[in-house]
């Protein structure tokens, strides 16, 4: 009889649906493309990417000259690249449910059916705390809290390959503190809820007089990474250990593992600044 086979194959077919379904959902999509990008994965190869298009958990992302790709995750989170750049999503997955927004757009609430209520009038935020001064400072590792598993399995690791990017990082980052991580070349990065920005060192890089000024003699700064935060902060692990970068500072990290904390802006940062991904998201 071929019942029992035609049933066992039906079964097959149900119980792989989730995970076919799962495999197609994608971790991000485009906000923002100016100029030419691509999305890579080894199964699907090589395709051209569009405003709106979806991004999925292992794809490579490539950004081409004087372009710049915006990418939205689900769990909110934000990666602006910059141009000349290859990162990729190494392993997402955002089982946050009804916390994660829907699309980066505010939502606009659902009109009430009564008379409408007179203007507020409008009130002067109170000014934000200025942020508590600072110096990078080795830093033990990243605990786990009952609040950081509280989303169970959803994850979210990164690898920056070449050029640089802008995040703020979502409700992953916020709350699953050590299930998020961004790699790079020589070092490996933690946030806790931040914005921040990472540029792996090229030739514009290691010939600013900034980045000139505060090497040892003797060495190159091309294939490091400079680090700087906007809010909050990240902490980054490498070669020379964990240094905790605040808000407002700039760390250089060379190719050996050696971290200098630079006094000012690099210039090449400076002249080519990467906006707020939040806010140049179309």
């Amino acid at each position: 009889m071929k019942f029992p086979q035609r049933l066992g194959q039906a079964i097959l077919l149900v119980l792989a649906v989730p995970f076919i379904a799962n495999a197609a959902v994608p971790a991000a999509k485009v906000t923002l493309i100016t100029g030419r990008g691509t999305a890579s994965a080894s199964a699907s190869g090589i395709r051209a990417l569009a405003k709106s298009d979806p991004v999925y958990s292992g794809e490579i992302v490539h950004s081409s000259a004087n372009s710049y790709i915006d990418l939205f995750f689900t769990d909110g989170g934000y990666f602006l690249l910059r141009p000349n750049s290859r990162f990729q999503v190494v392993d997402f997955a955002d089982h946050s449910g009804a916390a994660t927004p829907a699309a980066p757009k505010p939502v606009v609430p659902a009109a009430v059916p009564a008379a409408p209520a007179p203007a507020a009038a409008a009130s002067t935020p109170a000014p934000a705390a200025p942020p508590a001064a600072g110096i990078a400072s080795v830093t033990p590792p990243l605990l786990a809290t009952q609040q950081d598993t509280q989303n169970g399995a959803s994850h979210a690791f990164f690898s920056l390959l070449k050029g640089g990017f802008r995040s703020i990082s979502g409700l992953i980052g916020k709350i699953n503190h050590d299930e998020y991580q961004v790699t790079t070349p020589v070092a490996t990065i933690g946030v806790r809820g931040t914005d921040y920005l990472v540029v792996i060192c090229d030739a514009s890089c290691a010939t600013d007089p900034e980045i000139v000024a505060a090497l040892p003699p003797g060495t190159n700064p091309i294939g490091g990474i400079v680090a700087t935060v906007y809010a909050h902060s990240i902490v980054v692990d490498d070669a020379g250990g964990s240094v905790t970068l605040l808000e407002g500072q700039y760390l250089l990290v060379l190719p050996d593992g050696t971290n200098i904390l630079l006094p000012i802006e690099p210039h090449f940062l400076h002249v080519d600044p990467t906006p707020n991904p939040a806010t140049c998201a179309g």
